[in-house]
């Protein structure tokens, strides 16, 4: 079963400890749904998502389903949502190969209100990488000061695809001769026999 983590991102002194959530596949659930708790300020959302681990191959195209969620006692500022791909292995991601549509405008959320969004997007790298999604204030909201918030990463796994080997393609090669074969044999039989093909 999936676990569903959310991550928060806390602003000022403290945000220099930000990075370190992103390990969250790493660390104890327990420890890091407290400290997100710990950190929330008003109008701060939680972030999740519904699966932590898929293996693929390149090529595939996925949807993962992220839910926000307001977990305060007073309404959010207008939202912007953005989808993340992070390589695991230090391998080059440009994400508009990845995905054409990264980002998503939400409406302010209300206190115990959510939201919930699919995003779909193909696999064009092997290797391993993170996929998460992160909210923040509009720019276009002057009220927009609540931190970041980023949901845990779903482990991406994504192989190459199987190829024709020089042994899976062999039986092809000889089988084809030997059908070939086979029919000519049968059809000099019926001329010696004074069968006439058809009857």
């Amino acid at each position: 079963m999936a676990i569903m983590l959310a991550l928060t991102f806390s602003a000022g002194p403290a945000a220099s400890a930000a990075p370190a959530t992103l390990k969250a596949p790493f660390a104890s659930a327990a420890s890091v749904v407290a400290q997100a708790a710990a950190k929330a300020p008003p109008g701060s959302v939680e972030v999740t998502l519904d699966q932590s681990q898929v293996t693929t191959t390149v090529g595939a195209r996925l949807t993962v389903k992220s839910r926000i969620v307001n977990p305060g006692s007073v309404s959010t500022d207008s939202l912007v949502a953005h989808l993340n791909v992070a390589s695991l292995d230090g391998v080059y991601v440009d994400l508009e190969d990845w995905s054409a549509d990264v980002t998503r405008s939400l409406a302010p959320l209300a206190p115990g209100a959510s939201t919930s969004l699919s995003w779909e997007f193909q696999a064009v790298n092997t290797g391993n990488f993170g996929v998460y999604v992160v909210v923040l204030p509009s720019r276009t909201d002057p009220a927009g000061t609540a931190p970041p918030v980023a949901s845990s990463p779903v482990h991406v796994t994504v192989a190459g695809k199987p190829t024709l080997t020089a042994g899976g393609a062999l039986p092809v090669v000889v089988l084809i001769p030997v059908l070939l074969g086979l029919a000519a044999c049968a059809a000099w039989l019926r001329r010696r026999r004074g069968v006439r093909p058809g009857r």
